[in-house]
């Protein structure tokens, strides 16, 4: 296959999943006040330590000020800030240029933070630290998008608690960013642009967005052209879509059934219909796989999302590790529990031959590994011939299942991360790249630079265990497999975050009902953080026991939510929208996963069965055989605060939910009558089957 490439006119940095767009002609205006310092570092400008910050106009990047941070105590924690105008669900770029000597520990830093009505929000920390002793160097965010509900915002600058030394802040930026005027998404293939034998075709949504201030644009102006072509330039298939009645649609492209294996460019242009003016444009490389090209692979994502490992789908069910590569302990005790899958992140630390022996080893325990290639980045051609060395030398490696490439990096880094991206997929076939994002807007610029993306919500104890749902609910604009991170760690591990002062460890119902909900919003695979974390709390003995016993429950259900057995969103209703659930079958059997997504105890939930078979009782797993009584197809029961029921009965044997006949998973079964009454009920399907068989036979 070729080299990967995004190719397009006016391409967009915040370009979300291969797309190409313009930006607005609006001048930029800089939202901070006073932001070389020129005028001092009074109002609008506050801190909260005047004895270590001073102007100073002798060292500066422009103008003739700066503004200066000194500290010599590590407990000091010093903040330089200003409310900015901010509107809620834009994005902004914010950055600043930093000058350090001797800055020690965490470093300088600029951050943005946001506040609603009920008080501080969160923000935004992932922008570089600067320390040690270097000129001047810029660092920044691009693209933060304000939430919903915050109603203003603060630019914070400062040495982060822990740091010594002197710190000198210029030109501080707070930049809204225009909006493409189209953004794609293409949703199928699903998978490094390749076509399996016998999927769809490709399948692509696009986004139109009209600046009421700008172009004067309608959509009824606009046109969008889709087409197909081989190599050389020939159409292979071309779709027009016009007028366009709304500002968000699929396109479906056909692709003729007698189309060969193959490489394909797939253009998806936007056109003014007046004078064919071109306004937007991008093309991408789709290869369309013979049944030999993907018999070949070892691994790859099917067009269900799910990761196939040695032509079986595979959910991974894994732990974040810091371990050596000779502690044979921690592999022991992971080895002995249902984890199958781990993400150390110490993979790197030893030579080759010590890299071969641990993956020996993980291979010799059953065990998988994401490789960690994440650290190799910012450092340029030195960062692609370590990339480029590990993946040859690793990738046939069986114990291996991805690579691990992005953790958290924002959109500053993502010409690096397609760089990274591109040189992988040339060298390993086989092995997809995971990549993680707690910031789910920059898991959507950046997807086009990974296979699966998973995103790390940690709600204990700051935010509704919700986050969970909503963050995997926003990666599903991705197209891609989630692989997604639950918290299981305490967040007083980590004593220089803001999350910290009210941290402390999930309980088990919660890291439970976390899994769950994750699992209800698509996660195909679970990988746990951080084990790392646990083994140096003090309740680590409990807290993995929990941790072991959730962990058997979801490999005892993984080929369930493995399942390509379809049921609609109307098959079960549930009277409570505090219950978050959903209907899984396999075969015949249903499997009906509800989370109390409340810290409070609610009783009486009552569920309805809309299928033609109306289930006597369900069966309640992992609750010691419980059992709860249906009536004419719906059934009650009550859940403790964050509890997780995880529902069972039999369908027909059709496992569709429609007529026929069927042998009842219910109470019946735990009594001499009930096996009676069963036997019964078999019969008569034999005979009614064995009736049909003459009529059909007449």
């Amino acid at each position: 296959m070729r080299s990967f490439r995004i190719r397009g006119i006016l391409p967009f940095l915040f370009s979300m999943l291969m797309v190409s767009g313009i930006a607005y002609s609006q001048p930029v205006e800089n939202l901070v006040i006073n932001p070389g310092f020129e005028d001092g570092i009074g109002s609008p400008w506050w801190n909260n330590s005047p004895t270590h910050c001073f102007s100073d106009s002798q060292v500066f990047h422009s103008g003739d000020k700066s503004l200066r941070i000194t500290v010599t105590d590590p407990e000091t924690y010093v903040l330089v800030g200003q409310s900015v105008p901010v509107t809620p669900g834009e994005f902004y770029d914010i950055g600043t240029w930093i000058k350090t000597e001797n800055v020690t520990s965490a470093g300088a830093h600029i951050c943005i933070e946001w506040y609603g009505p009920s008080g501080w929000l969160g923000g935004e920390w992932s922008a570089r630290k600067v320390t040690g002793t270097e000129d001047w160097q810029y660092t920044g965010v691009a693209c933060v998008k304000i939430p919903e509900e915050a109603t203003s915002a603060s630019v914070l600058l400062c040495l982060i608690e822990g740091s010594t030394g002197t710190a000198w802040f210029d030109d501080v930026i707070v930049e809204k960013k225009a909006k493409p005027l189209m953004q794609i998404f293409v949703l199928r293939p699903n998978y490094r642009g390749r076509i399996l034998p016998g999927a769809p075709s490709p399948e692509i949504k696009v986004e139109v967005t009209l600046n009421p201030e700008g172009h004067g644009l309608t959509l009824d102006e606009l046109e969008i052209r889709a087409e197909l072509k081989t190599e050389t330039g020939g159409s292979v298939v071309q779709k027009n879509v016009k007028p366009l009645s709304s500002q968000s649609f699929n396109v479906d492209l056909v692709i003729p059934a007698d189309t060969e294996p193959g490489d394909y460019d797939l253009t998806i242009a936007l056109y003014k219909k007046t004078d064919s003016k071109l306004l937007a444009e991008n093309t991408h490389d789709i290869e369309k796989l013979s049944p030999d090209d993907l018999a070949s692979l070892t691994s790859y994502i099917d067009g269900y999302n799910r990761f196939i490992l040695d032509g079986k789908p595979f959910f991974p069910l894994g732990l974040y590790v810091v371990q050596s590569l000779t502690d044979t302990s921690q592999l022991d005790e992971i080895a002995d529990s249902p984890f199958d899958t781990l993400m150390n992140y110490n993979v790197n630390d030893g030579t080759d031959a010590a890299i071969a022996k641990y993956l020996d080893l993980l291979k010799l325990k059953n065990l998988k590994l994401v490789f960690s290639l994440k650290d190799y980045i910012g450092h340029g051609q030195e960062d692609m011939d370590i990339i480029t060395h590990k993946v040859n030398t690793f990738k046939n490696h069986p114990a291996i299942i991805s690579w691990y490439m992005n953790d958290e990096y924002c959109l500053e880094y993502l010409p690096e991360l397609e760089v990274r991206y591109q040189k992988v997929r040339e060298l390993d076939k086989n092995h997809p790249v995971w990549s993680v994002h707690w910031n789910t807007d920059w898991l959507i610029a950046e997807a086009h630079t990974t296979d699966i993306v998973g995103v790390d919500p940690y709600p204990i104890e700051n935010n509704p265990i919700t986050l969970v749902s909503q963050m995997a609910d926003a990666a599903e604009k991705s197209g891609k497999p989630l692989w997604l991170v639950p918290q299981i760690f305490d967040w007083r591990d980590y004593p220089h975050d803001p999350r910290a002062s009210t941290g402390r460890p999930p309980t088990r119902e919660e890291m439970r009902a976390m899994s769950y909900l994750a699992i209800n919003h698509g996660a195909k695979g679970l990988i746990y953080y951080s084990y790392f974390n646990i083994r140096d709390d003090a309740d680590y003995k409990t807290r993995w026991k929990e941790i072991k016993e959730i962990a058997s429950e979801i490999n005892a259900l993984r080929s369930v939510f493995l399942s390509i057995d379809q049921t609609n969103d109307n098959d079960i209703v549930c009277d409570n929208a505090d219950i978050d659930f959903k209907l899984m079958r396999e075969g015949s059997s249903y499997y009906l996963l509800a989370v109390n997504t409340k810290k409070d105890t609610v009783g009486a939930i009552s569920f309805r069965i809309n299928l033609a078979h109306k289930p006597e009782a369900v069966s309640v797993l992992f609750e010691s055989d419980r059992q709860v009584v249906g009536n004419n197809g719906s059934f009650t029961d009550s859940f403790i605060p964050y509890e997780v029921h995880v529902y069972r009965w039999q369908g027909s044997n059709g496992g569709g939910g429609g007529g026929g006949c069927f042998i009842v998973t219910s109470a019946r079964e735990s009594t001499m009558i009930g096996k009676v009454y069963n036997t019964i009920l078999g019969l008569i399907a034999a005979i009614f089957m064995a009736l049909l068989g003459i009529k059909m036979a007449i």
